[in-house]
């Protein structure tokens, strides 16, 4: 609960701060109606995305527990396929690189606006003190940012080495006793069906392999991979159902602050001596782009690998043509046409690509209507 607790008083004292700005004689960013109206959603969509973030954080533990022991399970199975020490590095660096950089933003944007006010010979370095809890709210939406990041990317992670087990013990030409090698070692099977594949297996301590126990184990490999398919699918469910509300909450703010600081941008572009003041929204521009990207992207990616898996399955279909082994491939087959992996906000929206043309065209429109209302005197 400390999460809440931080996170409110955060909230708290950044609503105070808005106020302050609101009713003081020199206010340091609402000079304008408009400017008080873009100042107050900006922050709003922070706080929202913050609480959001940790309100699901909070109520969907049973839900969080079921998905990391999924994983946990798919990760035993198919540990031989994966690199973790890359991975871990590769998430290392998602964690790392949006952080460091919004903190040296953050810190570049507090000295615009203490600068400013130095420069404007107004009072207003108190003002600065205000958005001081606002710079904290960000950090947590940053983290969330990136926890979201690393588990899209873990999911497509994991269906990209399905993929990879798929090609490599059924589209390559291999020996079955180098195919039977490289299951045994790629895979650990549950307690159920350990017994049936440990019994195909001994054949190989023989010279010669029957083909019924070669056939059995392929059919048993495959079954296995179908299964984890399934259970990472509904990871993917389970994931878009817990924290859609949250990551409703991202998108909302990425589109919100792209235009709130294009048009603070803007406005910084016409009026003097406030060039570090330009540089430092074109800079928060940049960081928006980039916590826009880490929502979408990962997600993306993950749908990607998750469609390549029926298109493998299909070449394998026309590859195989043992009756019972073909029999396994188009049940797999069907799985794959009813399971639809995708993340998506609530259901409002699918997290792909697609959205990055929306986005687009909605900055445009709306950051247009501010402008026309800055223009008519707001």
């Amino acid at each position: 609960m400390y999460s809440l607790t931080l996170g409110t008083i955060l909230a708290i004292l950044a609503y105070m701060g808005l106020v302050y700005d609101a009713n003081a004689d020199v206010p340091l960013r609402m000079k304008s109606s408009t400017s008080k109206v873009v100042t107050a959603l900006d922050i709003s969509v922070v706080v929202f995305s913050c609480l959001s973030g940790i309100g699901c954080s909070l109520f969907s533990v049973k839900s969080t527990q079921e998905l990391n022991s999924r994983l946990r399970k798919f990760d035993s199975a198919l540990r031989s396929f994966s690199n973790m020490r890359r991975e871990r590095i590769t998430s290392r660096i998602m964690a790392t690189i949006p952080v460091t950089l919004s903190a040296a933003l953050m810190a570049f944007d507090i000295w615009t606006w203490i600068r400013q006010a130095e420069l404007s010979n107004e009072r207003t370095k108190y003002n600065v003190k205000w958005y001081l809890p606002l710079y904290g709210l960000y950090f947590i939406l940053i983290a969330f940012h990136v926890l979201f990041a690393n588990t899209a990317f873990g999911l497509g992670r994991r269906f990209r080495r399905l993929n990879k087990m798929l090609q490599s013990n059924y589209l390559t030409d291999k020996k079955p006793f180098g195919l039977l090698w490289t299951c045994a070692n790629s895979i650990k099977i549950t307690p159920d069906q350990a017994v049936s594949l440990h019994a195909s297996l001994d054949h190989l301590n023989t010279d010669i392999v029957s083909k019924e126990s070669f056939i059995k184990t392929r059919i048993l490999l495959l079954k296995t991979i179908a299964d984890n398919h399934e259970s990472l699918s509904k990871c993917v469910q389970i994931f878009s159902n817990t924290y859609g509300a949250a990551v409703l909450c991202i998108l909302v703010s990425c589109l919100l602050h792209l235009v709130a600081t294009a048009y603070f941008l803007f406005l910084a572009l016409l009026s003097q001596n406030v060039s570090g003041y330009a540089w430092s929204q074109a800079l928060w521009i940049c960081l928006h782009i980039i916590r826009l990207l880490l929502a979408v992207e990962p997600c993306h990616n993950a749908m990607a690998e998750s469609k390549k898996t029926i298109q493998i399955v299909s070449e394998i279909e026309r590859k195989i043509h043992e009756p019972i082994m073909a029999e396994e491939i188009k049940k797999f087959w069907q799985q794959l046409l009813v399971i639809d992996v995708e993340f998506s906000a609530l259901g409002l929206c699918r997290i792909n690509r697609t959205i990055l043309t929306s986005f687009s065209s909605a900055i445009a429109t709306y950051l247009v209507i501010l402008i026309q209302f800055q223009n008519n005197g707001g």
